[in-house]
């Protein structure tokens, strides 16, 4: 009955989405490296406190009312390929001289798929151009410049790769507030959209320092994502030794990111949850959650599914945001 409610109450959207993203087969190559898989309990932990990237900056260019700046710098958590030793990220900043403090600035993180800067330019850019809030943008391993050659486009092969992807992601993300901080900002946030939301609020938990966050399209636990939601569909299962296995394995490797296993961000107050209250991919009840979670944060809820929070909601989306970063304000 629990699952009719949910099927019923999806957007369609969602559904139109999950048709499209299903032939984008997840996890064709099965488990993968048993080795990383035995690593990831302890990695998951982000027990040691992070060190700044050391990032290298490119010559700026002017776009209208921002300037956009490229970098990059070198991958710090073992056991990445080649390919994705070379982490490459984009800060997009108004274009008016500085006044004063540096301004406040966002690391927005990619969701599923998001190859590249294009979508997350389009969703967080007028934050720069008229909000006066940088944004830096990373580029997942495993995606856009960092894929491996034969790969096709966000079609993850195995799960020890994804997870490797996510606990990449949240390092980096460390790296980069350090390397922040050390540059002078002093309000510094995290934000991202479905996996880049679920990485964002990881790396809240487990930085020292109090951020910004804007959770969005993401909820205490990714589990049901993989074992329940429209992205299950993408799973072959198969490949992963049967449909009851995989998923009892997924849940237990997936889980070890359940943000009750971390502690609380280091302001909960300036924690903003956004949820679609028909999302298909992540349900509201796992939204709820955090929100029960993290007791001081903000929960809003938009109408809409998954897809429709980036498609119709962007505004509302910039909005938790700023919300957020002004809530960091001394």
């Amino acid at each position: 009955m629990r699952a009719v409610l949910r099927a019923r109450s999806v957007h369609w959207l969602d559904h139109a989405a999950g048709v499209l993203t299903r032939r984008r087969r997840l996890f064709t190559g099965g488990w993968g490296d048993e080795g990383v898989l035995e690593k990831v309990p302890a990695i998951a932990r982000f027990s040691e406190a992070p060190r700044a990237a050391a990032v290298s900056w490119g010559r700026p260019r002017r776009e209208g009312p921002v300037e956009v700046t490229d970098g990059a710098f070198a991958a710090a958590l073992p056991h990445l390929p080649p390919c994705a030793g070379t982490a490459y990220v984009r800060r997009i900043a108004p274009a008016a001289p500085e006044k004063g403090r540096r301004r406040p600035v966002y690391v927005a993180l990619a969701a599923s798929g998001e190859e590249g800067f294009g979508s997350r330019t389009r969703l967080w850019r007028p934050l720069a151009a008229r909000d006066g809030i940088e944004v830096i943008l990373l580029e997942n391993a495993w995606y856009g410049l960092r894929r491996p050659a034969g790969q096709r486009a966000t079609a993850i092969r195995t799960v020890a790769e994804h997870l490797l992807m996510n606990l990449t992601t949240v390092d980096e993300t460390r790296a980069l507030v350090e390397h922040l901080a050390g540059e002078g900002y002093e309000r510094i946030g995290v934000a991202g959209f479905s996996m880049g939301g679920s990485s964002a609020a990881l790396a809240a938990a487990v930085t020292a320092r109090p951020l910004a966050v804007a959770v969005i399209g993401a909820g205490r636990s990714v589990v049901p994502v993989f074992n329940e939601g429209i992205l299950s569909g993408s799973i072959e299962l198969g490949a992963l030794g049967g449909a009851a296995a995989a998923r009892a394995r997924l849940g237990a490797l997936f889980g070890l990111a359940d943000l009750d296993r971390h502690p609380a961000p280091r302001r909960p107050d300036a924690v903003v949850i956004v949820g679609g209250r028909r999302d298909g991919y992540v349900f509201a009840e796992q939204v709820a959650a955090l929100h029960a979670l993290w007791r001081a944060s903000e929960l809003r809820w938009l109408d809409t599914g998954h897809a429709g929070a980036v498609v119709y909601q962007g505004e509302a989306l910039r909005r938790a945001a700023r919300d957020a970063m002004e809530r960091l304000a001394p």
